[in-house]
């Protein structure tokens, strides 16, 4: 075989492998020892967004970052230079939640609120503590019971209080600064709850006419008390899908008073729940909601400028640097 030849067989068979990987990343990426497309983008430092891609902001301008962290929640706020960030995701994505951090250039967290406590929204807490400076830890009032499994990551107190965090159990009506914005308490933890999920910190964060709401996995009967409480003050401009985009969460109800422009839903790709489930997704839909998904369009980028919602994503940043 001449050496022609070979460079090409060996180019052909280079092809077939890189084709084959993509496909086992697409298909089987973060289950098991299969790196998902965003761990691998960690890995090999392609940013979150290039610097031509990036969207490029106003003073006085408001973004919210949806981070594709897998299967979990990390959502960034950000405000005339202030940042709040709510949750972090799992461990296994710790890499790429702090390479995306550093990447948007965030030099410190004004707060850094954790909804509730479930590995895959405390995941990389204890990794940010470390890394970033942070004014104020904010956590929901939870009494676990004697059976109950769910608990904070080991020694987050401790980490969080040597860093100069202040820790704050956050209650309902109470507000935090945030630039311009404020993010106000509609549900500080539960003693009430019959679960963790429900126990979930709620919080909507509003700067002018732009209004977002956040309610960790909170599922159907802390909506119902949410509804009770506050009815259609509840309206958001942007709604981070309810536990995932479960059917648990998300119902009708609760839907028609929150009435968002759009959702973004943050789940893991073939993830093992079926996250969105078809009947939130079918909820959105009958409020006229256009849904946005990190499992499918990659990190989710929400431009509020000049009383308009705009939205960048990950993938179409990747098209445009291709």
């Amino acid at each position: 075989m001449t050496g022609k030849r070979f460079a090409r067989l060996a180019a052909a068979v280079a092809v077939c492998l890189l084709v084959v990987a993509a496909f086992v990343v697409q298909l089987l990426g973060g289950r098991g020892s299969v790196p998902g497309w965003q761990q691998l983008r960690a890995a090999l430092g392609v940013p979150l967004q290039t610097e031509e891609s990036a969207p490029q902001t106003a003073d006085g301008s408001t973004v919210v970052y949806v981070l594709d962290v897998g299967q979990g929640d990390a959502v960034l706020l950000c405000q005339d230079g202030a940042y709040c960030l709510i949750d972090t995701g799992p461990a296994e994505a710790e890499d790429t939640l702090l390479y995306d951090l550093d990447v948007l250039g965030v030099p410190s967290l004004d707060y850094l609120v954790l909804t509730h406590p479930h590995a895959d929204h405390t995941g990389n807490a204890r990794a940010v503590l470390r890394t970033l400076p942070v004014k104020t830890l904010l956590l929901p009032l939870w009494q676990p019971t004697a059976d109950e499994t769910a608990d904070w990551p080991r020694h987050l107190a401790e980490l969080a209080a040597d860093s100069g965090a202040e820790i704050l159990t956050a209650e309902a009506g109470e507000e935090f600064p945030l630039g311009s914005g404020k993010l106000q308490i509609l549900q500080g933890g539960s003693e009430d709850a019959d679960s963790v999920n429900d126990a979930s910190l709620c919080t909507l964060f509003t700067a002018g006419d732009f209004r977002f709401l956040d309610t960790g996995d909170a599922e159907a009967d802390a909506e119902q008390r949410l509804v009770d409480t506050y009815g259609p003050t509840l309206h958001a401009t942007l709604f981070k899908a309810g536990h995932h985009g479960s059917y648990t969460s998300n119902s009708p109800t609760f839907m028609q008073a929150v009435r968002p422009e759009a959702v973004a839903v943050s789940c893991g790709l073939h993830n093992d729940y079926g996250h969105p489930h078809r009947a939130a997704l079918q909820n959105y839909a009958e409020v006229g909601a256009e849904v946005w998904r990190t499992d499918l369009e990659g990190s989710l980028t929400f431009i509020w400028q000049n009383n308009t919602l705009n939205v960048e994503t990950s993938a179409d940043s990747a098209d445009f640097a291709a």
